[in-house]
């Protein structure tokens, strides 16, 4: 199982172009699954790996990178977790849940069990022009779920690819939830 999301972000001044949600939030919720599944001792019977994608604001260029050159064979991996911009709302969305009813219904399960926050499955649409990490994996045939988050009170700016992506606009509450459901998810789904 896959875990990851994209580091970079727009821009060379952190300062000017923060990235918070976009997708700082990613990084934090892959590397806080990874320091609660180092520590919790649980046995999996397929291994996790972590990896955060550079090159996704220039055309998915890391993940592309990754799949022609992978740690273990491509047809090994059962199934790629995507974060994307996951710092921001109420609701979470698992982009390409319909299209891998799989992974999803162990997604579902555990958003139901443990979670309780609203959460809604989707076809993937973004294959043609790929403009997440995800596209890449689901050509090599790969099982992909891609989350992301929404809702919450409106601001009065925009925030996407812009300067206003800041710390300040994160509601972390989402991301602890998300961080929750994928541990969960990810453990069921090494040990199935």
């Amino acid at each position: 199982i896959i875990i990851g999301g994209h580091l970079d972000g727009l821009g060379r001044n952190p300062v000017l172009m923060p990235g918070a949600n976009d997708n700082a939030s990613a990084v934090a919720v892959t590397l806080g699954v990874a320091e609660a599944l180092g520590k919790s001792g649980i046995s999996l019977k397929r291994s996790v790996i972590f990896i955060l994608f550079g090159a996704e604001e220039q055309g998915v260029k890391g993940s592309e990178y990754y799949l022609a050159h992978p740690l273990i064979a491509n047809d090994k991996v059962k199934g790629f977790i995507n974060l994307e911009t996951v710092g921001r709302g109420e609701r979470i969305s698992a982009g390409a849940g319909k299209n891998y009813p799989q992974l999803w219904e162990v997604v579902d399960r555990n958003n139901r069990k443990y979670i309780h926050r609203p959460v809604s499955a989707g076809f993937n649409a973004n294959l043609a022009r790929p403009r997440q990490d995800a596209a890449h994996f689901m050509w090599a045939n790969i099982p992909t779920i891609s989350f992301g988050t929404s809702g919450g009170p409106r601001l009065p700016f925009a925030t996407y690819h812009t300067t206003h992506d800041s710390i300040d606009i994160i509601t972390l509450d989402i991301m602890v939830d998300l961080a929750r459901l994928v541990f969960l998810s990810v453990v069921e789904m090494a040990n199935n």
